[in-house]
């Protein structure tokens, strides 16, 4: 097979890259691959330096995408990039199409000063290029339906404004500032309301005050992907009206399944007992592009078992797959 050329992606390569994407995966599962593309490039640190396509006879074969993301490392903010996602034409692949691209990204991500690469993987597969196993997690704190007391105030739902922002993201920092694998939301109101068909995106308002923020499914109120609260107490308020949701919907629960951190309960004095799910595989993966020790030795105590995996809460354009 003739080489192909390695290029970043220009505007009039859209409809190839869909088309790539589109072939490579599944039906369903593809299609929503193409549709996180384009929502990714709606984004203020979209650069399309990191979209690289594969080009042979004029013809694009294959697509990859780095999205930048700043992450929390301990107490450092750190630039790392997202691998997701990869695709080669069915018929090319397996001739090292797929290596050339995600080489040349992770070259031009270390070139601008990227610290490391995160991705959601095969394990077999990307090792061969320096990506740790185990790296992250996708965790939960539980806590037991029963004990979650009833709310005597008027807790609803409302639509995000784009002046809920500063306070949007002062509850993110109560939250998650330091801690480790914590995605910083970009200042903009696209970074909290869903893109996603069957996922409700809310501010909570408690007694008319602003307290909350909660995106979760909409045919399960119990499918929670984010939760904000001002405070601890409006968290157990949230959660009272989470629990109401599941008695008028007739689901059955032991648990609440909070995407939030034991070190965020911790810090902001959760009171009401609980129990922490972690849930860490070799797909969750990890490549140091720049040396920085907030990252090596996050890494390092993570393999030694010293330090807990960090809690990936994905943003809202993952909704879309």
């Amino acid at each position: 097979m003739k080489q192909c050329t390695i290029r970043s992606e220009r505007i009039t390569d859209y409809q190839s890259i869909s088309d790539v994407n589109a072939a490579a995966f599944t039906y369903s599962y593809g299609m929503g691959e193409v549709t996180l593309i384009n929502v990714f490039r709606s984004r203020r640190a979209f650069d399309p330096d990191l979209s690289l396509v594969a080009e042979l006879d004029n013809r694009i074969i294959g697509h990859v995408l780095f999205t930048p993301q700043q992450v929390f490392v301990g107490d450092k903010l750190l630039d790392a990039v997202i691998l997701a996602p990869i695709a080669v034409y069915p018929e090319f692949q397996n001739k090292g199409i797929g290596t050339v691209l995600i080489e040349e990204g992770h070259k031009r991500a270390k070139e601008k000063g990227f610290h490391f690469s995160l991705l959601l993987g095969h394990p077999g597969y990307y090792p061969r290029f320096g990506y740790l196993s185990k790296m992250w997690s996708n965790s939960n704190v539980l806590l037991p339906v029963n004990e979650i007391p009833l709310s005597s105030k008027f807790v609803k739902e409302r639509r995000i404004h784009v002046t809920d922002l500063e306070s949007l993201n002062g509850m993110w920092e109560i939250w998650n500032q330091g801690i480790d694998m914590a995605f910083k939301p970009e200042s903009s109101i696209t970074s909290w309301i869903s893109p996603g068909k069957g996922i409700q995106a809310s501010a909570i308002e408690v007694d008319g005050n602003f307290s909350g923020y909660l995106r979760y499914g909409k045919d399960n109120p119990g499918r929670i992907l984010n939760i904000l609260a001002r405070d601890s107490e409006s968290l157990m308020e949230i959660c009272a009206y989470i629990k109401s949701k599941l008695v008028l919907d007739n689901t059955e629960s032991k648990f609440l399944f909070l995407p939030i951190s034991p070190e965020s309960c911790e810090r902001n004095q959760v009171t009401l007992d609980y129990q922490t799910e972690v849930n860490s595989g070799p797909e969750k993966m990890l490549k140091i592009l720049n040396d920085n020790s907030s990252i090596t030795d996050y890494c390092e105590e993570v393999i030694s078992g010293k330090r807990a995996p960090g809690n990936i809460i994905w943003p809202v354009e993952f909704d879309v797959c």
